[in-house]
């Protein structure tokens, strides 16, 4: 016999998504925290991984480690996809999806966009997310069909043209790839208001879903690097989805519904 889900229990995913919501948002605190003392401590050391520009740092490392701590001290079952350490095996069916510093590159240059971003994966799906910015001390969370930010409920821009929208773009790693999507920058903005650049994909998101910018487009992206985004701009009644290019290029594409409709006819044929 089945047994009735009640509010609350465990076996309810509304009330299991905004437990995980909570947690996610007491992770990337703690993230962004730990990014703060480093800071504070003067003895933030720089290296590279796989390319000169492609920096981690101890901040980077530091805001992990108190994400992961968090995570596994309330969800010790569950597996962990993060930038920085790889994959955590789980059994649970949630995978929490972690970028404790996006936009590394800019935190190196002392810019302020950049995010610590802790999305949740439950049975394959994303159902939660949270991502705060250090810098500013901006956040919003989201799971269990709500979402919330510092400054009140977010909600993505009313904007239906793309002639009344700005597009955050988010460029691919491969130099000839970058090109091609210069190439079609051009034709964006033919058709939009403008288009930014953060470097910072959860940032990207984050204004999208507090209706700061009406679109965006994330070519190669990891999921890490958007999966709390993703929760966020959803909640905040956008939508989102990935595109495979005619060319092979992968993008994921978000904003308020009807502009996300026009950028993905858009990227298909890139």
């Amino acid at each position: 016999m089945t047994r009735p889900v009640h509010p609350g229990r465990p076996d309810d995913p509304a009330s299991l998504d905004q437990d995980l919501r909570d947690l996610a948002l007491a992770a990337a605190n703690a993230g962004s925290h730990a990014i703060l003392r480093e800071l504070r401590g003067g003895e933030l050391r720089i290296d590279t991984k796989a390319h000169a520009a492609d920096f981690v740092t101890t901040a980077d490392k530091a805001a992990e480690s108190a994400i992961l701590r968090l995570v596994s001290a309330a969800r010790p079952r569950d597996a962990v996809l993060a930038e920085e350490s790889g994959v955590h095996e789980g059994d649970s069916g949630v995978r929490w999806l972690v970028d404790p510093l996006d936009g590394t590159m800019n935190f190196v240059h002392r810019r302020r966009d950049y995010a610590v971003s802790v999305g949740v994966e439950r049975d394959g799906r994303i159902v939660a997310g949270a991502v705060v910015r250090p810098a500013d001390g901006d956040w919003a969370a989201a799971g269990g069909a709500e979402v919330f930010g510092r400054d009140g409920t977010p909600r993505v821009s009313s904007a239906v043209e793309l002639s009344d929208s700005i597009v955050g773009i988010g460029l691919p790693g491969v130099l000839d790839h970058r090109a091609r999507v210069h190439t079609f920058l051009g034709e964006l903005m033919q058709q939009a208001r403008d288009y930014r650049r953060t470097g910072s994909s959860a940032c990207e998101l984050l204004s999208v879903a507090l209706g700061a910018q009406e679109g965006y487009l994330g070519f190669g992206v990891n999921i890490w690097d958007v999966a709390a985004g993703i929760a966020l701009v959803d909640a905040a009644g956008g939508s989102s989805e990935f595109v495979t290019t005619s060319s092979g290029l992968e993008v994921l594409v978000a904003g308020t519904p009807e502009v996300t409709k026009t950028l993905v006819g858009m990227v298909k044929v890139i």
